[in-house]
């Protein structure tokens, strides 16, 4: 008796499926709206298989001590850049020494750039100061600097290709 009850109910569930799917084929016809093409036919743009991920690496010098932690952001497009709750990935490492290696793995291919600081006091905050110059030691990719500021996306980014590793030696400027 129990099997023929899952066996109408998973009938009845497979009928209501299809007759929502041809319910929403006929009213897109009626309003006369073109279906997507399907994500899955283009699969290679929509899955990123292990073997075509990248790895960055990240040489940092120029830290005047071990207290605290290095605060990594990593951005992959303009519009997120040095916004730090738009983050694609970030890492907060304790610092073994005053010159460090920071790893990201499994980036797919494409441009980033990213912004680090050492937070000394450990508060996940760059400290500034009356004149929001900087206190604790800060860097971007590239070594790039603005003029009065953070540099733009432009000035920091940089490609990492498709089953490759990226290096970026960077140096802590304290001002």
């Amino acid at each position: 008796m129990l099997q023929i009850k899952l066996m109408l109910l998973k009938t009845l569930f497979t009928f209501s499926i299809l007759l929502f799917i041809s319910l929403t084929i006929v009213s897109c016809k009626k309003k006369k709206i073109e279906p997507q093409p399907n994500p899955i036919e283009n699969i290679d743009s929509v899955f990123v298989t292990p073997d075509s991920l990248s790895k960055l690496v990240i040489n940092v010098s120029g830290m005047e001590n071990t207290n605290g932690k290095l605060n990594v952001a990593l951005y992959n497009n303009s519009d997120n850049f040095n916004n730090p709750e738009l983050v694609y990935k970030e890492l907060f490492l304790t610092l073994s020494s005053q010159s460090m290696t920071v790893t990201f793995d499994s980036i797919p291919a494409g441009t980033y750039a990213f912004a680090l600081f050492h937070d000394e006091n450990d508060n996940q905050v760059l400290d500034q100061n009356f004149l929001n110059i900087p206190q604790e030691g800060f860097a971007f990719s590239n070594n790039s600097m603005g003029t009065f500021g953070p540099p733009s996306y432009n000035q920091a980014k940089f490609n990492i290709p498709k089953n490759s590793t990226v290096t970026q030696n960077i140096s802590l400027r304290f001002l």
